[in-house]
């Protein structure tokens, strides 16, 4: 079998090698000659039902296998795809066919990622690819559908939907033959509670929050039916579920532990079997029609990117590996055809009762009959540039785009709170002059409020909604993007976490700030999840070793499943996740505590990154990268925080003996309470009675409080630092927004005319105080080095400090060049840098994806490469309308002022 297998392979090299249309090396194959391609991972989303999304438009494509009968000694198969016209930014869709064979689709139901339904029927006698109307109606009054299913017969049709609320709704119509008024919907609600939705062989499957399945035969909700429906039936055997694939004949469902049942599909009776090898499985492939005794029937799916044989358990699919996601299409309640994409975004097909799969190539591109159609656009989902290049197809080149039309991204793309907790909102890549709007689709769930001009929602109960936001500008269609709000106890922040991340369109799986949300989303699981209560020792939290141990131990098994969830969903992390233990109070409220840290329990750990100690209203968090030179000499350090009177918190660290330290040698996080901060105006303030100054901070909704690194004794306290500089007032929002947050947080400062000057030259100096006071750096105590920086020049202790703590560094003479200008390649390597060691972002592998988006590219520095790829891909820095880098010219006060907003927003 093996052996047969490389001779396929290597009979599709040679063959296709011959008429110049295949580029190999190996399992990474690609075609380069007219139309003819295999990655098309590169360039569509993949999904069920042979359909495709285009990642550069949001267009909608059916693809099917041509060329029939096929044999098992063709090289690969050859495919076709069809644009399918008037539809755009699909989430789901249930397509019915007239052939197995072909791209003969007869009806179609679509739900798009703004929550709409839109359908399409044929009239009779014809089929999408020859229909002249071909334009999809939406379905009125149906909003906030999260996912479909749909059964049909020759004159009727039901659709099953689940919504946000967690209602399952059956919608049931004649089938609409386009002509004369749309049918009228028999409405029915089947469900409450309702997590998702499947269907196969004519039976609907639902997986309750409870972790129950229930069932019901479609075919009873059909308009003509009516007499005979039945209510849903909870099945036997049951419990703890996540998730369910039905099949054909053989259905599956997952437990929250790895287990993995099976049943007959249309068996009511029967309790499910429990399939001990296939555990931990990511899906489950059942090929009934094979008729090779060399394939099993039932493999498994494994994090190793292989199928696992469950019959076999030492067996694995023949010379099939690098597998990164599954599909079906299932064709009728008897037929359901398999294909995967691979890690190089190749697609393998099985077809028929052909045992081996294949590899798809596809020929050409078609558009259905009616081309003169506009593609449906509504205002909440126009296209988008890819992230990616189509690839380096003979012919092709990438053309500038000047951006004039609407689009934004809003931040978070999905969340999840516990009741009481609040999130801020905020949206990017805004044209000047844009009006926001915001709403929720549930007040009860959730409530927004503009807290002196940052938006925020508030969680008020447990339950799932919409959160809505509406740009308008004048000459503009409104644009609306949305969030998922998900409210939920701390006990079930894992389970919903793993529904949430199901609920992202594939097509949006790989966006860097949908990936980021969902980033930091499983990481407030992992929080939650490591909590400990320690009882006080002589009135104090002693933070031992044992503690940190359960804490890590804890955050360990929440990692682990956030990491699968994301995995079973196909989502790359750009970054590492941050775990952050807790050590909660387990006192009533009170004005005074006090928290004693071993430096050997904190040392030398691997497991977490950082430990937040509750103390009231108020938290302190340590970084556990850098406990030795924050204990330095010390084995113990003795932290005392009490409330002020006036809301203030005093600080004061000791050693074991009691002797006041004066600072420590590393910066801890103090997070003080501000319920309505203004996180553009508001600063925290360091006092010591004799001097006041503002040392920046930010307003953390999870923490539902200003953040900012400390390392003096002293007293802290948040308060208004507004800022204003007259020659901002012609700036765009955003930079007027950047400067003055940056200058209530005394990061940076105006020049002596009061004015900020943000198209003047930045030079080192002034860059490096920035960076300095932004990351908490600055030390009194810091000396410098560099011949060219003396005192009483206003930048040595910045200067100095940046050389301590290794921000900005000198040239190989030993000076500094204060007064000299700095590059936009150093601006983004120096931000680039802090993101990838504070936060833990990697370095994009694949450098020429984001930075072949200038057509200057080569005034880039070789050194610089990873740092300006990672720069664009998290948006430090814009690609311009012209797509010039300028990669080696001196940026303005403004350009490192965005920039380093920015930054500071995701450090």
């Amino acid at each position: 079998m093996k052996r047969l297998m490389a001779a396929l392979l290597s009979l599709v090299l040679i063959l296709t090698a011959q008429f110049n249309t295949v580029q190999a090396n190996g399992n990474d194959t690609r075609v380069d000659y007219e139309q003819q391609y295999t990655r098309i991972g590169e360039d569509y989303h993949i999904l069920n039902d042979n359909v495709l999304l285009s990642k550069k438009d949001g267009t909608v494509w059916s693809w099917y296998i041509y060329g029939h009968p096929l044999s098992s000694s063709d090289p690969f198969y050859k495919a076709k795809k069809m644009q399918i016209p008037g539809l755009q930014n699909v989430k789901e869709m249930t397509v019915k066919r007239k052939s197995a064979r072909g791209n003969y689709i007869v009806n179609y139901a679509a739900l798009k990622n703004d929550g709409t339904v839109w359908y399409w029927d044929a009239a009779p006698g014809t089929t999408l690819e020859a229909s002249t109307a071909s334009a999809p109606k939406q379905i009125k009054d149906l909003k906030n559908a999260t996912s479909l299913v749909a059964h049909y017969n020759s004159a009727y049709k039901v659709l099953f939907v689940l919504k946000s609320d967690g209602s399952v709704w059956g919608l049931g119509s004649e089938i609409d033959t386009t002509k004369g008024a749309s049918p009228v919907l028999v409405r029915t609600k089947l469900l409450d509670d309702v997590v998702s939705i499947k269907m196969a062989a004519g039976i609907v499957f639902a997986v309750k929050k409870d972790g129950t399945i229930w069932r019901w035969k479609a075919n009873s909700y059909l308009p003509n039916n009516r007499s005979k429906i039945t209510s849903p039936e909870q099945m036997n055997g049951f419990a703890d579920i996540v998730k369910i694939e039905p099949g054909i004949s053989t259905s599956y469902a997952y437990m929250k532990d790895g287990t993995v049942l099976s049943w007959p599909t249309a068996d009511t009776k029967k309790y499910p079997l429990y399939l001990h090898a296939a555990k931990d499985a990511r899906t489950i492939v059942q090929f009934d029609s094979m008729r090779d005794r060399n394939i099993d029937k039932t493999y498994a799916f494994r994090e190793d990117d292989q199928l696992w044989s469950v019959d076999s358990n030492d067996k694995v699919f023949p010379e099939f590996t690098d597998i990164a996601s599954i599909y079906q299409n299932d064709y009728s309640p008897q037929v359901r055809y398999y294909y995967v994409l691979k890690k190089d975004q190749a697609l393998w097909a099985w077809a028929d009762s052909i045992a081996l799969p294949k590899l798809v190539v596809f020929i050409d591109e078609t558009v259905a009959r009616n081309r003169s159609e506009k593609a449906d656009k509504p205002a909440a989902e126009l296209p988008r540039t890819a992230d990616k290049p189509t690839g380096n197809r003979s012919g092709t080149t990438a053309q500038a785009v000047i951006r004039t039309t609407q689009e934004m991204s809003l931040y978070p793309y999905v969340t999840m709170l516990q009741p009481g907790d609040k999130q801020f909102i905020a949206v990017n890549n805004l044209l000047p002059g844009t009006k926001m709007t915001y709403t929720i689709d549930d007040p009860s769930i959730g409530t927004l409020a503009n807290v002196n001009g940052t938006q925020v929602v508030k969680a008020n109960k447990p339950g799932q909604t919409i959160v809505r936001a509406t740009a308008s500008r004048v000459g503009y269609p409104d644009v609306t993007a949305y969030f998922l709000l998900y409210v939920v106890d701390s006990n079930r922040l894992s389970e919903t976490y793993y529904t949430a991340v199901q609920s992202v369109p594939v097509a949006d799986r790989q966006r860097p700030f949908i990936v980021e949300g969902l980033t930091q989303a499983g990481e407030l699981v992992i929080t939650a999840a490591s909590g400990e209560k320690p009882e006080l020792v002589d009135g104090q939290f002693v933070i031992t070793h044992e503690w940190i141990d359960r804490v890590a131990d804890n955050a360990r098994k929440a990692k682990t499943a956030v990491e699968q969830t994301l995995s079973d969903n196909n989502i790359a992390l750009a970054r590492e996740l941050v775990v952050n233990g807790e050590i909660l109070a387990s006192l009533p409220k009170q004005k005074g505590f006090t928290v004693k840290l071993y430096k050997d329990s904190f040392t030398n750990r691997k497991d977490v990154d950082y430990l937040t100690v509750h103390t009231g209203d108020a938290k302190l968090t340590f970084d556990l990268a850098t406990v030795n030179r924050l204990f330095g000499s010390l084995p113990v350090i003795v932290i005392r925080l009490v409330e002020n009177n006036n809301g203030g918190y005093h600080v004061q660290f000791s050693d074991e003996q009691g002797e006041e330290l004066s600072n420590v040698s590393s910066n801890i996080r103090l997070i003080l309470p501000a319920n309505q901060a203004d996180a553009t105006h508001t600063s925290v303030f360091y006092t010591n009675g004799k001097v006041t100054q503002p040392i920046g901070g930010k307003f953390n909704p999870y923490n539902n409080g200003m953040e900012a690194e400390i390392n003096r004794s002293g007293t802290y306290f948040v308060d208004d630092n507004t800022k204003s500089f007259p020659d901002l007032d012609n700036k765009d929002p955003e930079l007027q927004q950047a400067v003055q947050f940056l200058g209530s947080k005394g990061i940076v400062t105006g020049k002596e005319d009061g004015n900020f000057e943000p198209d003047s030259p930045l030079t080192r100096a002034e860059f490096t105080a920035m960076l300095v006071r932004a990351f908490y750096a600055l030390d009194e105590t810091a000396t410098e080095s560099f011949s060219d920086v003396n005192p009483p020049q206003w930048h040595v202790p910045f200067i100095a400090s940046s050389e301590k703590k290794d921000i900005v560094k000198g040239y190989p003479d030993g000076t500094f060049r204060p007064d000299h200008t700095i590059s936009r390649e150093e601006m983004a390597a120096i931000g680039a840098r802090s993101l990838h060691e504070k936060k833990n972002y990697y370095y994009p592998s694949n450098t020429e994806d984001y930075l072949s988006q200038f057509t200057d590219q080569h005034t880039i520095s070789d050194w610089a490469r990873p740092t300006m790829a990672l720069a664009v891909k998290q948006r430090l820095i814009d690609v311009p309308a012209d797509k010039q880098i300028r990669a080696g010219e001196a940026v303005t006060r403004g350009e490192a002022a965005r920039m380093l907003y920015r930054l500071y927003l995701q450090l």
